[in-house]
């Protein structure tokens, strides 16, 4: 299916009364950048350490939304897909990283919800 990258969704924000982010669909292609930039960075702090985790990591694949919200890294997911907010400074990639933590996380787990789906079993 092709992914229509015109259709948002405007989310409000749980903590923030009338804030709101407006987020598009997100490309397989854009997904996989996001996934290969999260094993670059883990691979320069943890090195050939991963290699042992990785089979057993590889065993114990599960369904939980915090570890799928894991595979990503944060800014490449939040850099293409959001559109809009109600914030007063514009949508740009340093204000994405100028997000605050509870924000950037809550936003992540939206993202990761409507982008993936749990392993089937």
């Amino acid at each position: 299916m092709l992914v229509d990258i015109s259709k948002t969704e405007r989310l409000k924000h749980p903590s923030e009364e009338g804030q709101w982010v407006e987020i598009r669909p997100l490309l397989a292609t854009e997904l996989d950048t996001a996934r290969e930039a999260q094993v670059k960075r883990l691979l320069s702090i943890w090195g050939d350490s991963l290699k042992d985790m990785a089979g057993q990591a590889n065993r114990e694949m599960t369904n939980d939304l915090a570890a799928r919200v894991q595979q990503f890294d944060a800014g490449v997911l939040l850099n293409a897909c959001v559109v809009s907010w109600s914030y007063d400074a514009p949508v740009s990639a340093l204000n994405i990283l100028k997000l605050d933590g509870a924000t950037r996380d809550w936003l992540v787990e939206e993202v990761v919800k409507r982008n993936t789906r749990p392993l089937a079993r």
